[in-house]
């Protein structure tokens, strides 16, 4: 029998976080531990490891928690991934510069492959090129002093792995533009939770709701999404607007509840908060809206479609590839107001539009490979790909 290999899956953020990369990174522990030991790299605490559904399934914790990136630090978890006896170490970037890659010899990744364990990475959100390497306030002026380092040290970092994943094929051009020399680094792959085998069957009839699911935040659009239902909401006086998620920025919180109190709507805007139960909402709502001024793919408009609920989303990132135009959903200009709350009435006043769209979104999202089972198949080959090229 083979030798199980080992797959140090890193994190920047702890799997307790309950992000967006938390919550695909257990959802990769759960696929590839039949074939693999898992690893994992990440800031929790033994209790909150503990709590993780996928808890049982570790084979070992590497407790790495955040701190100014150094080269001394890099080493340091390369001499911990190699004493583990990890045969593939997996990083996962929250954003196109994560993990100290801004600066060169600061990144783990580079001083793992120099230990001879080859590196993976999966970038979850791209945004543009001067995003991420320094603080967002910063003048454009020193954006740009600054990208020139920034691109070596990301140049570096690719140079060392043997291939950077991208979760849309829109954020994969974006990279493979930018990083143009090494652009064959790069690959695809869509993230996903949903189980092929366990696709809801249609359901009854939906509530006369508007549904987001996420953290409230100005990069998400609720502010943009409220405002375009204030619009419309006299003409459907029966219809609200349910904003699932945590809120991870007040302002925008504010702004929602100024536009609610404005135009009477306190009663039909809603503020679920965090919810263990997003599921059930996305099979009840009559319409998902994902109005995002920046996104890598979608993964809750991603479920509500696959659940059956028609959608309206933004044409960023890789929401264009979730939604076909006019034939499994409706795409907007992000930002722009007045035509997402066309595309609210237009919708509101069809329901045999709205069951069109939702029936063709749920098949869409099997048909394109976007589900749990793909996911875990192609990290699958790669890995083996690049273990078994090791052997040679």
């Amino acid at each position: 029998m083979a030798e199980r290999k080992k797959i140090a899956l890193c994190l920047e953020y702890p799997l307790a976080l309950r992000g967006g990369v938390s919550v695909l990174v257990e959802s990769l522990i759960e696929g590839l531990a039949p074939d693999f030991d898992p690893v994992v790299v990440s800031p929790d605490s033994p209790e909150e490891l503990a709590a993780s559904p996928v808890a049982p399934l570790i084979r070992q914790h590497v407790p790495w928690g955040p701190a100014q990136p150094s080269p001394a630090r890099a080493r340091l978890l390369a001499d911990k991934l190699q004493a583990v006896g990890v045969d593939l170490a997996h990083f996962h970037l929250g954003g196109n510069f994560g993990w100290g890659n801004r600066f060169p010899n600061q990144s783990p990744l580079t001083h793992v492959a120099c230990r001879g364990i080859p590196v993976v990475s999966s970038v979850h959100l791209v945004v543009h090129a001067l995003d991420g390497f320094c603080g967002p306030q910063k003048p454009l002026w020193f954006k740009l002093a600054m990208l020139p380092l920034a691109w070596t040290g990301k140049m570096q970092t690719l140079a060392h792995v043997r291939r950077e994943i991208a979760v849309s094929h829109h954020d994969l051009h974006k990279l493979r533009r930018w990083y143009w020399p090494l652009r064959g680094r790069f690959g695809q792959i869509y993230h996903s939770r949903l189980r092929q085998a366990a696709q809801p069957a249609p359901g009854g009839p939906r509530e006369k709701a508007i549904l987001n699911v996420g953290h409230i935040a100005a990069r998400k659009g609720q502010q943009i999404l409220a405002a375009a239902f204030a619009r419309i909401a006299p003409r459907y006086p029966d219809w609200q607007l349910w904003l699932v998620g945590h809120v991870a920025e007040e302002a925008c919180a504010a702004e929602v509840r100024q536009i609610a109190a404005a135009h009477g709507l306190e009663k039909r805007i809603l503020f679920t908060g965090a919810r263990q139960d997003a599921y059930d909402w996305m099979s009840r709502a009559g319409l998902y809206v994902q109005p995002s001024l920046a996104e890598a793919l979608g993964l809750a408009l991603q479920e509500a479609m696959f659940r059956g609920c028609p959608a309206i989303g933004s044409r960023v990132g890789g929401i264009p590839e979730l939604i076909d135009h006019e034939k499994t959903g409706l795409l907007v200009t992000p930002g722009h107001t007045d035509e997402l709350a066309s595309a609210l009435e237009k919708c509101l006043a069809n329901p045999d539009l709205r069951a069109q769209y939702g029936r063709a979104g749920a098949t869409s999202m099997v048909t394109k490979g976007m589900t749990f089972e793909q996911m875990v198949l192609r990290h699958v080959r790669l890995y083996r790909a690049i273990l078994g090229a090791e052997k040679k």
